[in-house]
């Protein structure tokens, strides 16, 4: 019988992967920390958000007591310098606004942009460590966890899913970061590990489409475009593998669980809709149109500054209440452009707009090492897709958001090998 074999067989293979931590304490712990915030952003929710605020005093205290050098490359500062910038611009317009005395209660998110010059040192203290493998492994198990979640949701709740995130459209939104950049696998030399990145990809895309958030399964066509582009030959393989076939079952059983919801759904589309075209208000579509107009015309009555991130909606309100329809208390304007816009006007769309490229910038100008695709890729993956779902959800201001994109960027940075490093262990 075999059945007592089983418990050694585990332990053996806990063990191998257990062997293949670093040993060093820091290292493991920045491995660990890579992993978890991959994994953890669409089921974990807030959970991110407390792991790099608890990243970011730790790294501070270490930083104190000489634990690890103060370290940062260039494109570190880039990015640092930014980030920081945008902080700026975010306070500076909010304190020249009116009601200042107000502002400091909208500045709290602002400290996630501020943990790169603490935590990115953190980082480079494990220039050993390749941050992206653990990463995207992570946010492949994390993409199967979502779709997992999001159909215990639907089918057997009726909820729409959102699992820790506490709300479908960022549940939609992190499942589609994860099942990009878990989809990045699929460029593994393994084929098991190419696998799991088409299992992230079916995963990731089901989770999505479960979130019944449609501008994010919109977002999912140039995530898809991207991940096919970054391994052509790696996308063949996988649609003539035997496994497809069972991916596409478990599609159709999926897609009938939650039929009726799906079906509900189409419906309200279809008549939101059918009742924009005839100039009608819906509570959706016409609202986010509707917002959106309001914040054209206050964007133009103070288009430099704007009106201060603690008047943002405000601002809205001379314009909103002409139709007669109902004032909802939104937080923002269902587009993050046109949000920070209101915020701090021309200075502060620059800022975001500026905070949105830099991972691909500095990934661009980065050395041509083993994993410089694999970081372009991953960087255009998240900044394409923050873009486009924020044209009609929220952007930042929103603690998972924030703490996802903050530190993604930052593992991007402390990817790039420290060239002066090189230089240092060469001669």
């Amino acid at each position: 019988m075999t059945i007592p074999e089983n418990p050694k067989t585990d332990r053996n293979r806990m063990a191998a992967v257990l062997a293949r931590l670093p040993q060093n304490g820091i290292d493991r712990n920045n491995y660990i920390s890579a992993f978890l915030m991959g994994a953890l952003p669409a089921v974990g929710g807030s959970v991110i958000s407390v792991l790099l605020y608890t990243f970011f005093v730790w790294a501070v205290i270490s930083l104190c007591l000489g634990r690890f050098s103060f370290r940062m490359t260039r494109s570190d500062r880039v990015l640092a310098w930014t980030f920081t910038i945008f902080v700026v611009v975010i306070i500076f317009t909010a304190l020249i606004g009116e009601e200042p005395s107000r502002a400091p209660l909208s500045f709290v998110w602002l400290l996630a942009f501020l943990s790169p010059w603490a935590i990115i040192p953190r980082l480079r203290a494990s220039p050993s460590v390749d941050y992206l493998q653990p990463y995207v492994t992570g946010a492949a198990t994390g993409a199967i966890a979502a779709c997992v979640v999001g159909l215990i949701q639907l089918s057997l709740l009726d909820l729409r899913p959102e699992a820790a995130a506490g709300n479908p459209a960022v549940f939609g939104m992190m499942s589609l970061m994860l099942m990009g950049l878990g989809g990045l696998k699929i460029g593994s030399l393994s084929r098991t590990a190419m696998l799991f990145g088409a299992v992230a990809i079916g995963a990731g895309f089901g989770a999505v489409f479960l979130s019944l958030t449609r501008g994010v399964l919109i977002a999912c066509i140039p995530v898809l475009i991207l991940l096919v582009t970054f391994a052509p030959q790696s996308m063949r393989y996988i649609a003539r593998h035997p496994a497809t076939l069972l991916a596409l079952v478990a599609a159709a059983v999926t897609l009938y669980l939650v039929r009726d919801m799906v079906d509900l759904r189409w419906q309200q589309t279809a008549l939101e809709i059918n009742l924009v075209l005839q100039d009608k208000y819906t509570s959706s579509v016409g609202e986010r149109l509707r917002l959106w107009q309001a914040a054209q015309e206050a964007i133009s009555q103070s288009p430099i500054w704007g009106y201060g991130i603690q008047n943002r909606m405000a601002a809205l309100t001379p314009t909103l209440i002409m139709d007669g329809n109902l004032v909802r208390g939104f937080t923002h304007a269902h587009n993050g452009f046109l949000t920070f816009a209101l915020d701090g006007g021309v200075l502060a769309l620059s800022a975001v707009i500026a905070v949105l490229l830099v991972p691909v910038y500095i990934a661009w100008n980065a050395s041509r090492d083993a994993s410089y695709r694999l970081r372009l890729f991953a960087a255009l993956i998240v900044t394409s897709s923050y873009a486009l779902c924020g044209m009609t959800q929220i952007m930042f201001k929103h603690d998972i958001m924030d703490s996802f994109f903050v530190f993604f960027s930052m593992l991007i940075a402390a990817s790039i090998p420290d060239k002066s490093e090189k230089a240092t262990a060469s001669s």
